[in-house]
């Protein structure tokens, strides 16, 4: 699933695309297409809501995610026995936010490319949750880390995490507690750039307990000397880890 577009210099805009089932699909592996002027890319399944095709759109995220993508994000195979099921008549949305820094013109194309499985080697089917700090971010001048808490249903299983910040962003941390704080796991902790947002697969797959809290931290350095909020915008700031698990997620989000 892919969209033509064209954006002029130092501007930036959201295109979306529509696409209807037609058969059953299970997905194991998803790669980007995301040539220069694709900030990032998000991927949604649902009831269509719209005629399929290509139209200049906003960000909102009106349909479950199954899965985003930043600046130098690679492709994603997913665990053996697990994908992600697209079933007839239920529509993909694509939403591309492009922006062209450049003093030029950008035309390309930009999407998702997928691998199927057959249904024989499906056990679980998988959704992407965005976990994270969204309401009240502050990024303040120099450095500072921003903290979102979400808690979580038993019974899901995290498999892959991937980062997703602007510009500002220098470090994520993602961990993982019981309701009553102990058995508290570290589940990613690395440097951040812009330029490389990848998915990092779990060695050891995680479970949820009812009531357990996850935990993202984000760590910025601001030196534009004012105070940035959150925005879609690439001279605004996120702070969302990009969760991946089965059964697929009941919420789009899962911020406080």
């Amino acid at each position: 699933i892919r969209g033509s577009w064209s954006l002029a210099a130092s501007s930036e805009k959201y295109v979306c695309v529509r696409q209807t089932a037609t058969t059953d699909r299970y997905i194991k592996a998803i790669r980007p297409v995301a040539p220069s002027g694709t900030h990032h890319t998000v991927l949604m399944l649902g009831t269509p809501d719209a005629p399929d095709g290509i139209v200049d759109c906003t960000s909102a995220l009106i349909k479950p995610a199954i899965y985003g993508s930043g600046v130098g994000t690679e492709a994603l195979v997913l665990p053996d026995g697990v994908a992600v099921h697209v079933r007839p008549g239920q529509q993909l949305l694509l939403n591309l936010h492009l922006f062209n820094a450049t003093d030029a013109t950008i035309t390309d194309d930009s999407g998702i490319d997928v691998l199927e499985a057959t249904v024989a080697e499906v056990q679980h089917e998988a959704g992407v949750v965005l976990a994270g700090k969204a309401a009240g971010l502050q990024v303040v001048p120099g450095a500072s880390t921003q903290t979102g808490q979400c808690t979580t249903p038993a019974g899901v299983t995290a498999f892959a995490i991937g980062p997703h910040m602007h510009t500002r962003g220098t470090h994520m941390k993602v961990s993982y507690a019981n309701a009553n704080g102990d058995n508290l796991r570290v589940l990613y902790d690395q440097d951040y750039t812009f330029d490389e947002q990848r998915f990092a697969l779990l060695a050891q797959h995680m479970v949820t307990t009812a009531g357990g809290k996850l935990t993202v931290e984000c760590s910025y350095f601001n030196a534009s000397g004012t105070t940035i909020g959150f925005g879609e915008s690439t001279n605004e700031e996120m702070c969302y880890a990009l969760v991946f698990a089965y059964p697929p997620p009941t919420v789009e989000s899962c911020t406080q």
